[in-house]
């Protein structure tokens, strides 16, 4: 199965730590390394957009609220895609990367330990972990395993491909309709 995925590349002129300086040619290399990863679940990832996102500035009441909250204030809204799982790169976060809904968020400069067979460059890892928290994954301290957190472990047992199946298939079907709502929309208007 294939999920769509926008790619948003932050930029912030005013906030470094927003600024990341990954380019198309990152995303595609990333993208192939963790289309590996969820390939032993059969879900791939197929890039819909890479987009420019430019940072909102930081609201005056989100100075002071967890890092995750502060992130998401300041990524507009009206650029996340209503049917793709949005993956938003930033230069620096803690930790890693997070998923507390919609967006993912991975800071481009993430680092990992090392475990044997372990994935070879952070970002895919990192990348492939947080949308697995997208798919319903929860953290589980098997230093190989995906959802381990600061390793490059990235095996998944049967019960988490399950799962992670499910919530993809969850997410196609709720795309679907709001495509059919959507299509049905456009006729009312005149459109196509």
């Amino acid at each position: 199965m294939t999920l769509p995925v926008r790619v948003h590349l932050v930029q912030s002129d005013t906030m470094p730590d927003m600024h990341t300086t990954l380019v198309e040619a990152d995303v595609r290399r990333i993208f192939s390394k963790v289309n590996m990863v969820w390939s032993q679940a059969g879900i791939q990832f197929e890039i819909e957009k890479i987009v420019t996102t430019t940072a909102k500035p930081l609201p005056p009441e989100a100075r002071v609220k967890l890092e995750h909250d502060r992130v998401h204030a300041m990524i507009p809204k009206t650029s996340l895609s209503a049917s793709a799982l949005d993956v938003c790169y930033v230069k620096n976060v803690k930790p890693n990367g997070f998923y507390y809904g919609e967006p993912v968020v991975v800071k481009d400069t993430a680092s990992l330990k090392e475990v044997p067979d372990g994935l070879d460059e952070p970002l895919p890892r990192v990348t492939s972990h947080e949308i697995g928290h997208a798919l319903g994954l929860k953290h589980r301290q098997d230093t190989v395993n995906l959802m381990a957190s600061g390793t490059t472990g990235f095996s998944l047992n049967e019960a988490e491909i399950t799962i992670a199946r499910a919530h993809a298939q969850e997410r196609l079907a709720k795309n679907g309709k709001r495509v059919l709502q959507d299509d049905e929309a456009a006729k009312h208007r005149g459109g196509p």
